[in-house]
């Protein structure tokens, strides 16, 4: 997915995660512009920020790495998630993506559609399931906030079920070690037999993504020309972000 790297002030977020992986993901309104949120991030007094923002017209900041910790869940006030923590902060166990906007304001479907793939890329790094006791409200962590006001959760987690998996890098070709299924696409088993590929031909690639369906373990597929997908452990390098 096309993203701009903004970062955000030292002071703001805490490298790490203390050996804990994100296990949900939390929907935040911005009420203001990207850009602002940007300036917030950057200022050392604020004492906050979050992995991303997304912009109305589709746009995606990041201000924080997944692998670190974004101050963005705030404090627990009779909380309503099923699946909080009450012995850790949320912090550490979240990411956290900001939308432009005000909480009262409808997002375009620009805004719908890039918060989906988002979301759709980042629970697939992370196997977070795309459910609601997963893809959360902040409110639903800190009732005396009303983030991120009037989103449609249930539409953002059928569009992120749905959305296509963004592919970067990886054009070249590649030999399949075994007889392989190209699927039609999407990159999972479940998706339609485009064509088969037999043992020693070649693949042409145009990109691969990191959040495909895992197979033995490895969720790295390769996206064809004709934006099908083939299974990178079925090819001679099986794990394109090497090289």
């Amino acid at each position: 997915m096309q993203r701009d790297w903004i970062g955000c002030a030292a002071d703001n977020f805490h490298k790490g995660r203390h050996g804990i992986e994100p296990r949900a993901i939390v929907i935040h309104i911005i009420v203001g512009s990207l850009e602002s949120a940007g300036l917030t991030f950057h200022d050392p007094r604020s004492a906050v920020s979050a992995h991303y923002g997304v912009g109305k017209s589709g746009r995606v900041h990041q201000f924080v790495e997944e692998t670190d910790t974004a101050f963005h869940a705030g404090t627990v006030v009779e909380a309503t998630w099923r699946l909080i923590d009450p012995n850790l902060n949320p912090n550490l166990y979240t990411i956290g993506i900001e939308h432009e906007g005000q909480p009262q304001e409808i997002w375009p479907d620009e805004q719908y559609g890039a918060s989906a793939a988002l979301v759709r890329e980042v629970a697939g790094r992370w196997k977070i399931a795309l459910d609601r006791d997963h893809i959360i409200m902040h409110r639903e962590i800190r009732a005396s906030k009303t983030c991120p006001g009037s989103v449609d959760m249930d539409r953002l987690i059928r569009e992120a079920a749905c959305a296509p998996v963004p592919a970067v890098n990886g054009n070249g070709r590649r030999r399949a070690v075994i007889k392989v299924n190209v699927r039609r696409g999407r990159p999972a088993t479940s998706a339609a037999i485009a064509r088969t590929v037999q043992l020693g031909s070649e693949i042409e690639t145009a990109g691969f993504t990191a959040a495909g369906e895992p197979v033995n373990g490895n969720p790295c597929w390769y996206e064809t020309p004709a934006h099908d997908y083939v299974w990178a452990g079925a090819t001679d390098r099986p794990n394109p972000a090497q090289g």
